[in-house]
C-alpha cells in the first residue's frame, strides 16, 4: 500500500520529467532518478515465531507472563504487536515492538499482563506492519500464535460452612450413594442405570425384563452428597462486564466445590440456564471438571422449576444437601420452599450491586423480605459480592 510520501515522490518525478522536457533540461530529467530510486527500493519481511513461553493458568486479578521470540528476515521498518482481549491489561513490559530490519533479526516480545475476567482465552495472533525505509510503502500481515490462558476465580479459604439440618419422617437417616469405599453385601434396591455406575453391578435379568439398563444398589459408606444449582439467567448479569452477580456466583460455586470435594463429599452441579449437568462424584478430578465448566458459563434462560425437574432423578437418588446460588428477589420462592420440605436446602443470596436510587432501594427491600421468608422455612445465607468470601 502506497503512503502519502510515496504519492508525493511520484508527483515529484512526474513534475521533474515534465519540466525537464519543457525546458529541454537533461539535468532535471536526471534529477528525477533520485526519487525514483527511493520509490522502487525493495522492502518486505518474513515473520516466523521461534519460541513461545507463557503462564497457562492464572486467577482473576492475577498476572501472567508472556515471552515470544520472533525470527524476522527482510528489509524495512517492522512494527509488531500481540493484541490482548478487552479483559487484559499490560502491567510490565510491552506487547509491541518496533525495529529496523536489514537482513535477519530476532525480535523479542516480553510482557506481564493482568486478567480481569474468568474464562479460557486464545490470545490473538501477532499482527505486524512493515514499512519501506523511504516510508513510501507499507504492508501488513498476521502470523499465528498459540498462546492460551486459563483464568479462574481465586478459591477463597473457607474455614467452615454452617450445616443445614434436613427434615425426615423417620429418625433413621437414609444412606446416600458413595463413589468411595467398597460396596457392602447388604442389598438395597434395583434401580435404573445412571452415569457413573459400574457395569459390574448391572442386573441383566432385570435389564431383560424392563428393556432398559438396570443395576443392583448396595449399602455403602460415605459422606453426604452436595448438589449445587448455579443460576446463570440474564438477571444475574446485573453490574459490569467484569463485576456482576454471575461472576460472583461462579466464584462462590467454585469455592463450594473445592471445599466439599476435598473433604470427601460427592459434589454435583447443574447450571440453571446453561443446561449442563454433572452427576455427583468425589475427589480432585471432579473438582477440576466442575472448575473447567464454570470457566465456560455464558448463561441462558431457564426457570428453577425446570432445572429441578431435569435433576429430579439425581436428587431423589442421592438425597443431597442442595445449595442454590441466585438472586432471591428474582426467583419464585415457592419452588425453593417446596424443595426445602423434601430435603435440606441452603440458599445463597447475592447482594451488593444495587445503586442508591429509588428502584435500587425497592429491589433491596424485596430481597430482604425474600431472605426473611426463606429463613423461616430453611436456611439462607447472604453474600455481599463487594467483599471477600470467607464463611460462615
Amino acid at each position: 500500500m502506497m503512503r502519502k510520501a510515496g504519492a508525493s515522490l511520484v508527483k515529484l518525478i512526474v513534475y521533474l520529467v515534465l519540466f525537464g522536457l519543457f525546458l529541454t533540461s537533461p539535468e532535471l530529467i536526471k534529477l528525477a532518478i533520485i526519487p525514483a530510486i527511493l520509490l522502487v527500493l525493495p522492502f518486505g519481511v518474513k515473520v516466523r515465531v521461534l519460541k513461545e513461553e507463557w503462564d497457562e493458568k492464572t486467577i482473576v486479578g492475577g498476572n501472567f507472563s508472556v515471552n515470544i521470540l520472533i525470527d524476522v528476515v527482510g528489509l524495512g521498518v517492522l512494527r509488531i504487536r500481540h493484541d490482548l482481549p478487552e479483559f487484559f491489561e499490560v502491567e510490565n513490559g510491552s506487547n509491541f515492538a518496533e525495529c529496523i530490519v536489514i537482513g535477519r533479526r530476532v525480535v523479542k516480545l516480553k510482557y506481564t499482563a493482568k486478567a480481569t475476567k474468568r474464562g479460557i482465552y486464545k490470545l490473538k495472533d501477532l499482527e505486524y506492519e512493515v514499512e519501506s525505509l523511504s516510508k513510501t510503502f507499507v504492508k501488513r500481515g498476521v502470523t499465528n500464535s498459540s498462546v492460551t490462558v486459563e483464568v479462574k476465580h481465586r478459591i477463597p479459604k473457607i474455614r467452615k460452612i454452617k450445616e443445614v439440618r434436613g427434615r425426615a419422617k423417620s429418625p433413621i437417616p437414609g444412606i446416600d450413594i458413595a463413589k468411595i469405599g467398597v460396596p457392602g453385601t447388604d442389598f438395597r434396591e434395583i434401580r435404573e442405570y445412571l452415569p457413573g455406575d459400574s457395569m459390574k453391578f448391572v442386573n441383566w435379568k432385570a435389564t431383560a425384563r424392563r428393556n432398559k439398563l438396570m443395576v443392583n444398589q448396595y449399602e455403602v459408606e460415605g459422606k453426604k452428597a452436595v448438589w449445587i444449582f448455579l443460576d446463570s439467567n440474564p438477571y444475574m448479569l446485573h453490574g459490569t462486564s467484569v463485576k456482576n452477580y454471575l461472576e460472583s456466583a461462579i466464584e462462590v460455586a467454585n469455592a463450594l466445590a473445592y471445599y466439599y470435594t476435598f473433604r470427601g463429599h460427592k459434589v454435583g452441579l447443574y447450571i440453571v440456564g446453561d443446561g449442563r449437568i454433572f452427576h455427583p462424584d468425589v475427589g480432585s478430578r471432579q473438582f477440576r471438571r466442575i472448575s473447567k465448566a464454570l470457566l465456560e458459563v455464558e448463561g441462558g434462560r431457564e426457570s428453577f422449576e425446570e432445572a429441578v425437574e431435569k435433576c429430579k432423578k439425581f436428587l431423589l437418588l442421592y438425597k443431597p444437601l442442595v445449595v442454590v446460588i441466585t438472586r432471591v428477589e428474582r426467583v419464585k420462592l415457592d419452588n425453593l420452599i417446596k424443595l426445602s420440605k423434601v430435603m435440606p436446602v441452603q440458599v445463597i443470596s447475592l447482594k451488593g450491586l444495587y445503586e442508591e436510587s429509588f428502584s435500587g432501594i425497592v429491589m433491596e427491600a424485596v430481597r430482604r423480605r425474600a431472605v426473611t421468608l426463606l429463613r423461616s422455612c430453611g436456611n439462607c445465607v447472604e453474600v455481599d459480592v463487594n467483599k471477600s468470601i470467607v464463611w460462615w
